[in-house]
C-alpha cells in the first residue's frame, strides 16, 4: 500500500511540474534525481564516530555540515539519513543546484521534497502550479508548515550543496519557514560555506549541530583503515603518517593516493597531487576577484599565518578582510588554536599556491618570504622566521638568528628544528662562539651522532683550557661533563652515564635543563642496575612554572623510565596509569596543535604505551599507540623506547598473518642496533628472530640465532648483563621444548638466573623464564620440579596482567600435550590466555559481562574508545561532547566495574 501510494505521489509531482513548465512559469522540470538520496560508492569505511551523530540530529532542530568539497558530507548525510529512516523517520531529500536560486523556486521544491517522504505533505504548495510566483514566501511556507503540523512521526529534510544559492535567497525563502516549523521536523544542511547567521539566530545552543572539515577529516586510525582496506597496507608506520600529515585527513587525497602506483603510496602527497585535485582547487579560486585571488597565491608562500602578519604583507584591511573570505568559502583552512588567531592552509592546497606563485611571480615569491621571516624575528618565533629566511635565501640573517636562539630551540626539544639548525652550521661554522658551539654538540648528542659531539666537546675543552677559569667556563665545563655522560647513556653505558652525571649534579649546573639531563640519567642508571631504593627517592623533573616543552621532555623522560620500573616489577596497571596521567597533563597543558611540544617528545611515553597494551593483551591500542608515535621514535628515542616500538610492531605483524614484513622490522632495528653499538638491543632482536623462527617452523635459523646470541653474550664487557643472561636463556628453553637442541646445564643456569631475578624484583623476566622452565621440567616428567615453577608464573601473570607472556609463547604441540597429561588444572586455566582471553576462570568473566551489560550505551561507547587507548580529550572530541562529560563518564564506569584504572576497565572490556 505504502508503495502504491509513493508511485501515486511521484506521478503527481511529475504532472504538476510537467503543467506548469507548459502554462510557462518559471519553474523548471524538477528531476526525479534531485530528490532521491544519492548512491553511495563503494568502499565506504565505516566511520562510527560521525555515524553515530544521527541520534543527535534527531534531537537537535538544525544542523549545518560544512567543508570544502572531498571531505565526505554528501556520503555521511547519505549515512544518516538511513540511519534515521531505520528509526522511523520520514526522510525528505533535495539536491540543489544554481538553478534554484529564487525563494518561491526553493520553497516549492522542497514541498516537492517533503511531499515524496509523506504524501500528505506539500500538496497546498505543489497545488498552485501556475500561481506560484504571485504568493508571497510565507504564505508558501505557512502552507507546508500547517501540513507538517499533522505528521505523526519526524521528519527530517537534507538540503544538500545549499552553497549554490545565494545567501539572500537562503534568507527570504526559509527564514520564516525554519523559525515557524514544528519540532517535529529536522533539517540537515550541507554545503560548502557558512550557513547564514540569520537562519539560525532564533535557535538556542542545543538545538543546532555543525560541524566542518575539522571533524569530518579522516582520524590516523581511519586513514591506516581505509589503505587497509583498499589493499595499501604501508610498510612502514612512519608512511603512514607521512600520508596523514600531507592528506591533513582529507578524504578527497586520500583517494587520489590509491589512484598512485604502488612504487609511490609511501610518498608525500603533496608530490602526488594527480590533475584532478588540482582542477577542483582551480575551479574554487575561479570563485573569487582577480584581486583576491592573486591575494591567495600569496598565501601559499606561508604555512602558517594570523591577522597581524597578513596585515603586514598585504594591509591591514584587506588582511583582515582575506582572513574572512577564506572562512566564509571554506578555502581549505584551519585554525590551529582554540582563540582561531592563527590559520593555515591544506598541505596540497598551499602547495598548489606555492607552485603558481613561484611560477608567475618569483621576486614577489621571494619577498613574501623575507617579509614574512623578518615579521616572525619579531615575534620571537624564530623556528618560523629561520625557515622562511633560509628558503629567501638570507644566508646572513639566518645565521645571526641562529646564533640568538640556537640553545633555546634545543631545549624545546624540536628535533627537526636542531636538524634544520645543524645543516645550517656545516654550511658555515668558523668563528662560532662558545655557546653556540656548545649548541650545536647538545644537537649532535640528542640526534644520537656520537661521534660528531664528542668530536666539538674536545674542541670545547681545549679552548676553554687555552682562556682560563672564569665562572662562566666552569660552568660551561660542568655542562660538557653533563653531556658526556649523556653520551655514554645514550650509548647504553648506564653505569658509567649515572657515576659521571652524580658527579655534575653534585656540582649544582646552574641552568635547570642541565640539572633535569643529569637526573634522569641518574634515574636511568639506578633503574637499570635495579636500585630501586636510590631510583625512587631522586628529586623530581623542575618543570618550572611555565609551559616549556624542553622541560616537558625531561618530564616525558623521566616518566617513561617509572613506568618501565613499574612495568619490570610486575606492576603494569600503575605503569600505564603513570603514562596515561602523563599524556593526559599534555594534552590539558598544550590544548592546541600550535603550542603542542614536537611529537617526537612524547614519542617516548606513547611507544612504552603501547608495548604495555600489548602485554596486557589489548592489540587494537597497542597498534593505535604505534602509529601516533612510530615515525618519530629514531629521532630521540633512547635504547628501551626503541626496542618497545620495534618489537611490539614485529609481534603484531606476525600476529596479522605478516610473518614477512615482522621479519624486516626486525632486520631495520638490527640495523639501528649495529650502528648506535646498543648490544643489548641486538641481544633482544636476535631473541625476537628466534622466537619467530620457531613459530615458522624454522628450526635451523632458529638455533642459529640463539647460537649468535650466547656469542653476543661471552664478549659482553658492560658491568650488567643480566638482561642479555635473560634472552639468551629463554632461547635456549625454547630449543629445548621444541627438542631441537638442550645445552648442558641449562636447567641448572636458568634456575641461578631465576634467583637473580627473584633478589632484583624484576617479575616480567622471573615470570617469562619460570613459565618456560616449569614446561620443560613437565615435559622432562619432573612435574613436581615444574609445578611450582608454573604456579608461580601463572600468578604473576594474573597480578600483572601481562597476558601476553602466555599468548606469545613459541609452545610445540608435543609440549602442549604434555602439559595437558601431567598438569591439566593449570593448563585450563592457562588455556583461557592462550586462547586469546584474559578471564581467570568462568565465574569471573561472566561478572565481568554482567557489570558491563550495566553500562549506559554512551558508556560503553566511551569504553571502546578507552580500550583503542584513546585519551579523555581525543573521546571528547569523537562523541561530540566536553572533556569534563567524558570524566563523569569515567567516574561511573570504575564504580560499576570496581576497577581503579582505564587499562583495568579496558582488559575487563576485551575478556568479556
Amino acid at each position: 500500500m505504502d508503495r502504491l501510494m509513493s508511485m501515486k505521489t511521484s506521478a503527481l509531482i511529475t504532472h504538476q511540474l510537467i503543467s506548469t513548465a507548459r502554462q510557462g512559469n518559471d519553474v523548471p522540470l524538477l528531476l526525479s534525481t534531485k530528490l532521491t538520496l544519492p548512491r553511495r560508492g563503494r568502499g565506504i569505511l565505516p566511520r562510527p564516530r560521525l555515524e553515530s551523530l544521527a541520534l543527535d540530529i534527531a534531537e537537535r532542530r538544525l544542523t549545518i555540515l560544512k567543508a570544502p568539497p572531498g571531505f565526505g558530507k554528501t556520503t555521511l548525510a547519505t549515512i544518516w539519513a538511513d540511519s534515521l529512516a531505520a528509526d522511523g523517520h520520514a526522510i525528505a531529500w533535495l539536491s540543489l543546484d544554481d538553478e534554484d536560486n529564487s525563494p518561491q523556486r526553493l520553497l516549492y521544491y522542497i514541498a516537492a521534497a517533503l511531499n515524496q517522504a509523506e504524501a500528505s505533505v506539500g500538496r497546498a504548495c505543489l497545488g498552485l502550479r501556475a500561481e506560484l510566483s504571485f504568493f508571497s514566501t510565507e504564505t508558501l511556507a505557512s502552507l507546508t508548515i500547517n501540513e507538517l503540523s499533522h505528521l505523526e512521526r519526524p521528519l527530517t529534510l537534507f538540503l544538500d550543496d545549499f552553497h549554490r544559492i545565494s545567501d539572500s535567497v537562503l534568507v527570504e525563502g526559509l527564514r520564516f519557514f525554519l523559525q515557524r516549523a514544528p519540532d517535529s521536523f529536522h533539517v540537515v544542511f550541507t554545503g560548502r560555506r557558512d550557513l547564514p547567521a540569520a537562519l539560525r539566530d532564533h535557535l538556542y545552543a542545543d538545538d543546532l549541530l555543525e560541524l566542518d572539515s575539522s571533524q569530518l577529516r579522516f582520524t590516523l586510525e581511519e586513514t591506516r583503515d581505509l589503505l587497509k582496506k583498499a589493499g595499501t597496507d604501508l610498510e612502514q608506520t612512519g608512511e603512514l603518517l607521512a600520508v596523514q600529515a600531507a592528506s591533513e585527513g582529507w578524504i578527497a587525497a586520500l583517494r587520489a593516493l590509491l589512484l598512485t602506483p604502488r612504487s609511490s603510496a609511501g610518498s608525500s602527497l603533496k608530490h602526488l597531487a594527480p590533475r584532478s585535485i588540482c582542477n577542483l582547487f582551480d575551479d574554487m579560486l575561479q570563485g573569487l576577484s582577480v584581486s583576491h585571488r592573486q591575494d591567495v597565491y600569496r598565501l601559499g608562500m606561508l604555512n602558517k599565518f594570523n591577522v597581524g602578519l597578513l596585515s603586514r604583507l598585504l594591509g591591514s584591511a584587506t588582511g583582515s578582510q582575506l582572513l574572512e573570505l577564506l572562512q566564509q568559502h571554506q578555502l581549505f583552512i584551519s585554525s590551529l588554536d582554540s582563540q582561531h588567531t592563527w590559520f593555515s592552509l591544506h598541505p596540497l592546497f598551499r602547495e598548489h599556491l606555492k607552485r603558481i606563485c613561484v611560477s608567475n611571480h618569483p621576486g614577489e615569491a621571494q619577498d613574501i618570504q623575507l617579509v614574512a621571516a623578518n615579521w616572525f624575528a619579531e615575534q620571537e618565533l624564530w623556528l618560523d622566521a629561520i625557515g622562511l629566511g633560509l628558503e629567501g635565501g638570507d644566508a646572513d640573517q639566518v645565521r645571526a638568528w641562529i646564533a640568538q636562539c640556537a640553545m633555546e630551540l634545543i631545549e624545546q626539544g624540536d628535533f627537526a628544528a636542531v636538524a634544520m639548525l645543524e645543516t645550517c652550521w656545516k654550511v658555515r661554522a668558523e668563528e662560532c662562539p662558545l655557546p653556540l658551539k656548545m649548541a650545536r654538540a647538545w644537537a649532535m648528542g640528542l640526534m644520537l651522532e656520537a661521534d660528531g659531539a664528542q668530536a666539538l666537546l674536545s674542541e670545547i675543552e681545549a679552548q676553554l683550557w687555552r682562556q682560563g677559569t672564569s665562572h662562566s667556563n666552569q660552568s660551561l665545563y660542568c655542562e660538557v661533563q653533563a653531556l658526556r655522560a649523556l653520551l655514554l647513556g645514550l650509548a647504553d653505558q648506564n653505569e658509567l652515564s649515572g657515576a659521571l652525571a652524580e658527579a655534575c649534579y653534585r656540582a649544582s649546573p646552574p641552568r635547570v635543563w642541565v640539572r633535569n639531563v643529569l637526573l634522569n640519567l641518574m634515574s636511568c642508571s639506578h633503574y637499570h642496575a635495579s636500585r630501586w631504593d636510590a631510583f625512587y627517592i631522586l628529586p623530581p623533573t623542575t618543570l618550572g612554572s611555565g609551559r616549556q616543552p624542553g622541560l616537558i621532555y625531561h618530564d616525558c623522560y623521566r616518566q617513561s623510565l617509572h613506568a618501565l620500573a613499574e612495568s619490570a616489577q610486575g606492576r603494569l596497571g600503575d605503569a600505564v596509569g603513570c603514562l596515561e596521567n602523563l599524556l593526559e597533563r599534555l594534552a590539558g597543558t598544550f590544548c592546541t596543535e600550535l603550542d603542542r611540544p614536537n611529537p617526537a617528545l612524547t614519542a617516548l611515553p606513547v611507544v612504552l604505551l603501547a608495548q604495555m597494551h600489548y602485554l596486557m593483551g589489548n592489540r587494537q591500542a597497542a597498534e593505535s599507540r604505534l602509529a601516533e608515535s612510530m615515525g618519530f621514535i629514531n629521532t630521540g628515542g633512547f635504547l628501551d623506547c626503541t626496542a618497545a616500538a620495534y618489537c611490539t610492531s614485529a609481534r603484531l605483524s606476525w600476529q596479522q598473518g605478516n610473518s614477512q614484513r615482522a621479519r624486516r622490522t626486525l632486520e631495520h632495528l638490527d640495523g639501528l642496533a649495529t650502528e648506535r653499538g646498543w648490544n643489548r638491543l641486538r641481544a633482544r632482536v636476535l631473541m625476537e628472530r628466534t622466537r619467530i623462527n620457531l613459530l615458522d617452523h624454522k628450526c635451523r635459523e632458529a638455533m642459529a640465532c640463539t647460537h649468535g646470541l650466547n656469542e653476543l653474550l661471552s664478549k659482553e664487557t658492560s658491568h650488567d648483563n643480566t638482561e642479555i643472561q635473560v634472552f639468551a636463556v629463554l632461547c635456549e628453553l625454547w630449543l629445548a621444548l621444541h627438542r631441537i637442541e638442550e645445552t648442558p646445564m641449562l636447567i641448572e643456569r636458568a634456575s641461578q638466573l631465576l634467583d637473580i631475578l627473584a633478589r632484583r624484583q624484576l617479575q616480567l623476566m622471573r615470570a617469562e623464564v619460570s613459565l618456560v622452565l616449569g614446561l620443560l621440567l613437565c615435559t622432562k616428567g619432573r612435574d613436581q620440579d615444574g609445578r611450582p615453577l608454573l604456579d608461580d608464573a601463572l600468578d604473576m601473570i594474573k597480578q600483572s596482567g601481562a597476558i601476553s607472556l602466555l599468548q606469545d609463547l613459541p609452545l610445540a604441540p608435543s609440549c602442549a600435550d604434555a602439559i595437558r597429561q601431567f598438569y591439566p588444572a593449570w593448563w585450563q586455566q592457562a588455556g583461557k590466555y592462550l586462547r586469546g582471553g584474559g578471564a581467570a576462570d568462568t565465574c569471573t568473566g561472566m561478572s565481568e559481562c554482567t557489570a558491563l551489560l550495566e553500562l549506559t550505551v554512551k558508556e560503553r561507547q566511551v569504553m571502546r574508545l578507552v580500550a583503542e587507548g584513546k585519551s579523555n580529550k581525543q573521546i571528547a572530541r569523537d562523541l561530540n561532547v566536553t572533556p569534563e562529560t567524558i570524566k563523569s563518564h569515567m567516574k561511573s564506569i570504575f564504580a560499576k566495574l570496581k576497577v581503579d584504572s582505564r587499562a583495568q576497565a579496558a582488559v575487563m572490556l576485551q575478556n568479556a
